[in-house]
């Protein structure tokens, strides 16, 4: 087409049909303009499908790191309600003698937290989270990685320090054991002692609360999940 319009040119310059000329010669760069246009959205679709196409690749591990972390709820859960169950049974009166010899690993333990989230930060630094299509599944995601997932662990790690500063303290003070095992006569005297019932009711109250937030982040965990697998469907 270009050399269509330069055969044209080449002849109107030699007739000195100069305002045929000008024509023409608009004409051609305006042609050479849109032809620029062109490949330049060309370009841009083709890089905006490369990100879509590595956003979307986020996305299905994302799926993987929200089923670790809902394989890690359950197994840190059934420990949380373990320990809590042992220490109600202890205070109720009905444990048995080797409840009792096991009643370190029910009340000396800090509750735990182990959070998956590096496809989270990558799409958060890269800032590549801002570019998925649909902002509500945008919402759900902060809400789950910066709510939910980093209050476990704050949870956690406020815990931890409140079991090494005082119930570690108390354990190695009051309660002598011998591989961790504690006689049984020496828990049924702790017992008459209102600091260590106090100690129980304690942990017994943040073993509660854990499993109430580990529970509602499985639940927007799982929710999250089909989320995200929904707008893979569409957009994928």
């Amino acid at each position: 087409m270009i050399k269509f319009f330069r055969r044209i040119r080449q002849k109107l310059v030699v007739e000195n049909r100069f305002s045929k000329y000008l024509i023409y010669a608009l004409g051609e760069i305006v042609l050479v303009v849109i032809g620029i246009l062109i490949a330049l959205q060309i370009n841009n679709w083709n890089e905006n499908n490369k990100i879509e196409k590595d956003i979307n690749g986020s996305l299905r591990a994302m799926i993987d790191e929200l089923n670790e972390n809902e394989t890690y709820f359950k197994y840190a859960s059934n420990h949380a309600q373990t320990r809590k169950d042992g220490i109600q049974k202890i205070l109720d009166g009905k444990a048995s003698n080797d409840d009792k010899r096991l009643i370190l690993n029910k009340f000396g333990q800090s509750v735990n937290s182990k959070p998956f989230n590096k496809i989270f930060e990558l799409l958060k630094d890269e800032k590549k989270l801002q570019l998925i299509k649909d902002k509500a599944l945008i919402k759900n995601i902060n809400k789950f990685y910066e709510y939910n997932l980093l209050g476990l662990d704050d949870l956690a790690d406020w815990h931890k320090g409140f079991v090494g500063d005082n119930i570690d303290p108390f354990i190695i003070e009051n309660i002598p054991s011998n591989d961790f095992l504690v006689e049984p006569e020496i828990v049924d005297d702790l017992l008459q002692k209102v600091k260590f019932r106090n100690i129980l009711s304690y942990q017994e109250v943040m073993y509660e609360a854990y499993l109430q937030e580990a529970s509602y982040a499985l639940e927007n965990a799982q929710s999250l999940r089909t989320d995200i697998e929904k707008y893979l469907e569409v957009n994928d």
